[in-house]
């Protein structure tokens, strides 16, 4: 894990934007998300102006202030069947390009080129500066933890409370998140509700995560089941709800009754968009492979069954402009994880393996390398 350092310097925030923009320790990166590898462009540097052209796609018009060392500004200019990308310079600038795949993306580095040394006359030795040739050290990523629930909203109620046994994670989670170098922020750090209105709560939660200072964002909840019966590990990002289960369970996280039933055809309204917003849909795909990430190493790292990954249209995540989780970290209401749920050694457990989780999204850097 301590390797993981040098590849969190390459983390930034995904925003819903064509490009994607990050500002690093002595270069910009520019990430533009594509919906295949055929897509051709082309790359023409002039007078201090980088442009790229994209044919046989759209995105939106987009004006980006950057102000980093090395790019001014960025412009997206959509044209008949193609996309003109403008960047605005400042001085000679060094452009490296690369191209991935899984998701497919173009990655641009832009580094101002270095001034030729100029002989100087010999002058006294002088002590060595240790300081001088330290790496600088890489941006830590930051990871947004939403601990659901919380003051006059209990939600779930079996063998344990649901707001209390997700604080408690939450804060373990924080706690093993920051001795590997990564900033936690809580949407609450406490039994507080953001608000006694339930739409108002998520939508306070939601906008949190539409930051440009957040890398991650996880919200932790327990699970129930009708029958008393299930147990395991799911975890959701957002996306239209297919199977009626998960539509129901959707909506219960979303407030519930006729509230939950509004606050989901509201998300879904959010996921329909996606469907037509290329930067959008990969957005989704990291959220899902977060999910499966996050979901596999909470089940290794507790023995509860895991039960899969799935596309909701959860109000909390509706909004979220980097990778987007609900987990859901086992059943409450079942008679043996219920119990577990309420030993702190599970609990321990629990955040365990949702670091195991994030650590390593984050060094397969999928979504930000």
């Amino acid at each position: 894990m301590r390797g993981l350092a040098l590849l969190f310097g390459l983390v930034w925030s995904l925003a819903y934007a064509f490009p994607r923009v990050g500002v690093h320790e002595g270069f910009t990166r520019l990430v533009f998300d594509l919906p295949s590898k055929e897509v051709p462009y082309t790359l023409t540097q002039e007078n201090g102006l980088l442009t790229l052209v994209f044919r046989g796609i759209s995105a939106s018009s987009l004006d980006q202030v950057v102000g980093s060392p090395e790019v001014a500004s960025v412009q997206t200019v959509p044209e008949g069947g193609q996309v003109r990308v403008l960047v605005r310079l400042k001085g000679s600038v060094e452009v490296s390009t690369h191209r991935y795949s899984d998701p497919e993306r173009l990655v641009v580095d832009l580094a101002l080129r270095k001034a030729p040394q100029t002989p100087s006359k010999p002058a006294s030795p002088s002590p060595p500066d240790p300081l001088r040739n330290r790496t600088p050290k890489p941006p830590k990523p930051v990871v947004l933890l939403d601990p659901g629930h919380g003051g006059v909203d209990p939600g779930m109620v079996g063998y344990v409370v649901e707001k209390e046994v997700v604080l408690d994670v939450a804060l373990r989670l924080k706690r093993l998140l920051e001795k590997e170098g990564i900033e936690v922020r809580l949407t609450r750090d406490r039994d507080v509700h953001l608000s006694p209105d339930k739409r108002d709560d998520l939508s306070r939660r939601a906008s949190l995560a539409d930051s440009s200072q957040v890398n991650l964002f996880v919200s932790i909840h327990v699970n129930a089941s009708p029958t008393r019966t299930a147990r395991g590990v799911e975890v959701f990002y957002f996306g239209r709800a297919q199977d009626p289960r998960v539509l129901a369970q959707v909506i219960r996280e979303n407030g519930g009754g006729e509230l939950g039933k509004r606050l989901t055809q509201e998300a879904q309204s959010v996921a329909e968009r996606i469907l037509s917003d290329i930067v959008a849909q990969a957005n989704q795909r990291y959220g899902q492979r977060l999910a499966e990430t996050l979901g596999r190493k909470l089940a290794q790292a507790t023995g509860s069954p895991y039960r899969g990954t799935f596309p909701g249209d959860l109000f909390v995540l509706r909004y979220a402009k980097v990778p987007a989780v609900l987990v859901e970290i086992g059943f409450g209401d079942h008679p043996v994880e219920g119990r577990n749920l309420a030993d702190p050694a599970y609990r321990e457990k629990v955040a365990q393996g949702l670091l195991a989780g994030v650590l390593t999204f984050l060094a397969n850097g999928a979504y930000a390398r």
